[in-house]
């Protein structure tokens, strides 16, 4: 079998922790609705209990009937937009995150061992450029592929954007290794690509932490970055 020649990851709560940006697209979307006079009062704390307790396609929905504000269907999908893109009518604002330490002393690790790095992540494509901008990886990683400017079809588990990245790579596919949290959608499709077994980050912070890993498409589950080097060695 070829040696290591590329590790792709994936973004949420694999190299950075997706709580962070869905904290700073709550708070860009609560000054917005103070600023507009939409609510007299901040509504973050608001949003952010209800995304703990586990609602996620109606925050904004149920935090603007609470303040008795009706929610249209007009200004949800002005909200969504916000808080997805960090765009307001002004311009963008930089989405409050940063990689996760370990992950950036890994990426270091990988680019002095010679290896390429590769992204692949899903997602609606202005929350993921938005993020991909704010943590500067367009520097630091040779290949990144966000899904969706193709379209939800080609979303994971979808294998075509593996094959495809492996071939502008101009490697052998059993050379690429994929790293993710979400055993639900991240590993097949580098299986089905002909990519190596994959490599599960369980971060015990991660939405997925509990999710189990499919049979024979996992060749180790890692607790964060640090121990990824230990993991590709194996």
């Amino acid at each position: 079998m070829p040696d290591v020649a590329l590790v792709a990851f994936d973004l949420d709560d694999t190299l950075f922790p997706e709580r962070a940006f869905v904290r700073s697209g709550f708070r860009v979307v609560s000054e917005y609705l103070q600023r507009e006079g939409v609510s007299s009062e901040p509504l973050l704390g608001r949003m952010e209990a209800l995304f703990d307790a586990g609602v996620r396609d109606r925050v904004f929905d149920d935090v603007l009937a609470e303040a008795g504000i009706a929610p249209t269907a007009a200004l949800i999908r002005r909200l969504v937009d916000i808080y997805r893109s960090h765009r307001l009518p002004e311009g963008p604002v930089a989405p409050d995150i940063q990689l996760y330490a370990d992950a950036e002393r890994a990426l270091g690790r990988l680019r002095i061992r010679g290896l390429k790095l590769g992204l692949v992540t899903d997602g609606p494509l202005a929350a993921q450029q938005a993020k991909v901008d704010a943590l500067g990886l367009a520097g630091l990683i040779d290949a990144v592929t966000l899904t969706d400017e193709r379209g939800q079809e080609f979303w994971k588990p979808d294998p075509r954007v593996f094959r495809e990245m492996a071939e502008r790579l101009l490697l052998h596919p059993k050379s690429c290794v994929y790293v993710g949290d979400n055993p639900t959608k991240d590993f097949a499709g580098p299986a089905a690509a002909g990519w190596r077994p994959s490599i599960y980050i369980c971060r015990p912070e991660g939405f997925y932490r509990d999710a189990p890993a499919g049979p024979g498409r996992v060749a180790a589950v890692i607790p964060d970055l640090d121990a990824l080097d230990a993991a590709l060695e194996r």
